[in-house]
């Protein structure tokens, strides 16, 4: 066995994995029974080797581009967010003012999902362009006024909980722009690969609720289910604290979400003696 690698620019990359994947996938749904890492292996192979052959269906890689809008208008290269609590009508309509005005359009044959976060970096809400619009333009139902008024009131939140066991579509977008890859320590496995875990096992008594999902890779999901002595537990913001049989306690945290201050109003650290050994 060997391995063929190259070194691409990031987005032609991640089409390619796309689109291996995407055909892979339907070998696996018109019956194929072995693996998807073999198929994907196959697929990939044969598009090298017969790149003329066009009996193969055509397909759209889907690709995850996250920018800030500070970003997107060249005001900044760092990482910033959309401030606001609640997120109101008026602040929606000046969202998309800045949106139209950076020229944001919907890809034919893809799709804009939009992240507002709050000022410590936690995910408040997604949305796609013509949901925004939408929103912009009833305003809020409860306290219906003049185009351009705000009365302050929440018009778009974290998607509300279902009650069953499969998330909703709002909720595994909501999740997955949250997450963005699996939320075990130390896997970083791409959020495509990834499924919507109960931190709470639903059977448990754990609610189908963003505050109680996360995203695990397939691998992590099964320990996690099956594994005996680990623990997961998860805030309300999507911060991960995952304890081993061993008692070996590690946390993740979304990617943007700032950690809190900490307080240096403690004591000094005491001076090491002299005779004390190494701190290894």
């Amino acid at each position: 066995m060997a391995t063929l690698a190259a070194d691409l620019p990031a987005d032609v990359a991640a089409a390619c994995h796309a689109l291996v994947d995407e055909l892979a996938r339907m070998l696996e749904a018109d019956g194929d029974e072995r693996p998807i890492g073999e198929l994907r292996t196959l697929v990939f192979a044969d598009l090298l080797q017969r790149p003329w052959d066009d009996t193969r269906p055509p397909v759209t890689a889907h690709l995850q581009i996250i920018a800030t809008l500070a970003a997107l208008a060249g005001r900044s290269d760092q990482p910033g967010e959309v401030n606001g609590l609640p997120i109101t009508a008026a602040q929606l309509r000046d969202l998309l003012a800045q949106l139209d005005a950076l020229g944001v359009r919907t890809p034919e044959g893809g799709s804009v999902t939009l992240a507002l976060t709050d000022e410590d970096g936690a995910l408040r809400a997604t949305s796609t362009l013509d949901q925004l619009r939408r929103l912009a333009h009833r305003g809020c139902p409860d306290h219906p006024a003049a185009p351009g008024a705000d009365c302050g009131c929440a018009v778009l939140d974290r998607p509300e909980p279902v009650d069953r066991y499969g998330p909703s579509a709002a909720q595994h977008r909501f999740v997955s722009t949250r997450d963005r890859t699996c939320r075990f320590p130390t896997c970083g496995q791409r959020v495509g690969w990834a499924d919507a875990d109960h931190v709470i096992p639903h059977t448990c008594g754990g609610a189908t609720d963003c505050a109680n999902l996360c995203c695990l890779c397939r691998s992590h999901h099964r320990l996690k289910t099956f594994a005996r002595g680990w623990r997961f537990q998860m805030s309300p913001d999507g911060v991960l604290t995952v304890t081993t049989p061993s008692g070996i306690t590690r946390t993740t945290r979304p990617p943007g979400l700032r950690s809190p201050p900490t307080d240096d109003t403690g004591p000094p650290p005491a001076e090491p003696d002299d005779d004390s050994p190494p701190p290894f």
